[in-house]
């Protein structure tokens, strides 16, 4: 799946290797915002893959903006605290 940001587009992965990798990681997802990919278990119910994307593109909109220059401490912080009530709110827009 990919998710359109702007002018870029994240790659999500979405598989069983990803799910026991970031199962054997303690995560439910996470982001490598210079490839553009996000990665996130298929095993979570509905809403929580959702919020789970918004945190993961969140990441990637910290990183398009002056706030990149910030600690990674307060990056988590801020994202962490915007995510669910976003993710309440908004639905990526999924396009294949």
């Amino acid at each position: 799946m990919e998710l359109t940001l702007g002018p870029y587009t994240i790659r999500v992965v979405s598989d069983e290797a990803t799910d026991l990798r970031l199962a054997d990681e303690g995560h439910d997802g996470d982001s490598d915002v210079r490839a553009g990919v996000i990665r996130v278990r298929s095993d979570l119910d509905h809403a929580r893959r959702r919020e789970v994307i918004v945190h993961e593109l969140l990441h990637h909109c910290w990183h398009l903006t002056h706030l990149a220059m910030r600690s990674d401490d307060e990056q988590e912080e801020v994202i962490r605290a915007l995510s669910p009530w976003l993710a309440m709110a908004v639905t990526p827009v999924i396009s294949d």
